[in-house]
């Protein structure tokens, strides 16, 4: 009785959407396929539209072939050069490409085959030879290079935007929360994959920083990324070479939570119950009221040119201020210090709300035009097929990868039944959200469960999660690395 009273009181005082996108039943009316759909959009949607396929990046199929030639005739002629313009135009044209053509797939789309496009495809091309030599040189120092430094552009922007534009409500009405299944998760995934590594002499330092670090870092443009830039400044080292080393366990990860996300979908489909809490089919806090509150706004999509200028300027200045603070305060790289006052700012008010909406719809127009690029650059400036045959060789290492997810699943999901979250959302939002692919992992899962309505709360576990992964290690490495 106490399960089914919770239930209750957690539904929404409007009527819920009982259809999902593409006219799946919802949980709690499966046979009424004539409701209101979610706000949420099905995964691969967008490459559904007939224009999809006679377009890429919005031009038509011939003016981008036009615009690729011109490329590959420079890089033929060796006239190519190597600098900001050039890095963006090649960049943007090879992910826009591997893009397309992962979307045109039906299914695996849906589960990050663009995504994974992006990043195998011109490391393998490179490694067979097949990619021109001069192409390659000229993403690399767009991506990596000290004069262009396309990483921090684009990671300055994501945690700006991302934070900023979370909902307030999110960060203090739920975050006491969340934060109890959120830090637990963290914590125990790293103690147990730790712990496990170096009883099978696989190293516990290996095992923290190398496997469980990345899995639960947030992806790889909020995860890898800055965490490379941490190791290299701890710990010595190119900042590319860590990132050969982190890539691949967050690869397998992505595959195996979708996995795990599919089966809860199996188990709790028609609202089955194995205990009391367990399942809230789609609602999270088991609690009364509603979770409208915490909804967060749509991603801008566009914007005027003096608000994304204003965005821009906005979180350019935040990463540098974090740059700042990580002179005076060593310890944490200037990424930690840059998430550190964003939400600062955004918990205590510290910034115009129009300021914040600039930053977001910055943060908007980057993560969706950009993403694919700077994908493709850090395949080809980062990936190493020799590092990942000599991880993949070591029957411990994807054996670490797997702990890591399920410990991550089941932990959260435990911790979050104990603050009167629901067991099943609160391992899919907290323990699956975090061991995913960051934005692309998060829209799988969410596909695959069955519950689009808790993007929202998967992306705290992929920002939010993900920062606190990386002021972690950050305080970790001076005392294992």
């Amino acid at each position: 009785m106490r399960g089914e009273t919770e239930s209750r009181a957690m539904k929404p005082a409007e009527s819920p959407s009982e259809t999902l996108p593409g006219g799946i039943p919802s949980r709690e009316n499966p046979g009424n396929a004539a409701s209101v759909p979610p706000a949420a959009p099905e995964p691969g949607a967008e490459f559904d539209r007939p224009e999809s396929w006679t377009r890429i990046m919005g031009l038509p199929i011939g003016w981008f072939a036009l615009l690729f030639g011109v490329i590959l005739l420079c890089a033929g002629l060796g006239v190519l050069p190597n600098t900001m313009l050039a890095g963006f135009a090649v960049v943007i044209l090879v992910g826009a490409a591997l893009n397309w053509i992962g979307g045109r797939v039906p299914g695996l789309r849906n589960y990050g085959l663009p995504t994974v496009l992006c990043i195998l495809t011109p490391a393998i091309l490179l490694h067979l030879g097949w990619f021109p030599a001069a192409l390659a040189e000229n993403m690399e120092i767009f991506t990596d290079g000290s004069e262009i430094g396309f990483i921090d552009f684009y990671v300055a922007s994501l945690i700006a935007g991302s934070i900023l534009g979370m909902p307030r409500a999110l960060l203090l009405k739920a975050g006491a929360r969340i934060a109890v299944p959120l830090i637990g998760t963290i914590i125990t995934v790293f103690l147990v994959v730790g712990a496990v590594g170096a009883a099978l002499g696989f190293g516990l330092r290996d095992a923290v920083l190398f496997v469980a670090a990345p899995i639960m870092g947030g992806g790889v443009g909020a995860g890898i990324v800055p965490m490379s830039g941490i190791y290299s400044e701890q710990m010595g080292g190119d900042a590319g070479a860590y990132v050969a080393q982190l890539i691949p366990a967050v690869i397998i990860a992505n595959v195996l939570t979708i996995f795990c996300a599919g089966i809860f979908n199996g188990i709790t489909y028609k609202g089955q119950q194995f205990f009391v809490g367990f399942n809230g089919n789609g609602q999270i806090v088991r609690v009364e009221g509603s979770t409208d509150q915490f909804k967060a706004k749509a991603k801008p999509t566009s914007g005027s040119f003096n608000v994304l200028v204003v965005g821009l300027t906005l979180a350019a200045t935040l990463f540098l201020a974090g740059s700042i603070i990580a002179e005076f305060v060593p310890g944490l790289h200037a990424y930690a210090w840059t998430i550190l006052l964003a939400a600062a700012i955004k918990i205590f008010g510290l910034m115009p709300a129009s300021f914040e909406d600039a930053v977001s719809s910055w943060f908007g127009f980057v993560s969706s035009t950009l993403t694919p690029a700077l994908l493709v650059g850090i395949s080809i400036t980062f990936f190493e097929f020799d590092e990942l045959g000599r991880l993949l060789s070591d029957w411990r290492y994807p054996v670490l990868v797997a702990l890591a997810v399920v410990v991550a699943i089941l932990v959260s999901g435990a911790l979050g039944w104990l603050v009167k979250m629901y067991y099943a959302e609160t391992s899919i939002a907290i323990g699956m959200g975090m061991t995913d692919m960051g934005g692309t992992g998060d829209v799988a899962v969410v596909s695959a469960a069955n519950r689009l309505e808790l993007m929202p709360f998967l992306q705290v576990s992929s920002r939010i999660g993900g920062a606190l992964v990386l002021l972690t290690v950050s305080l970790l490495i001076p005392i294992i690395g």
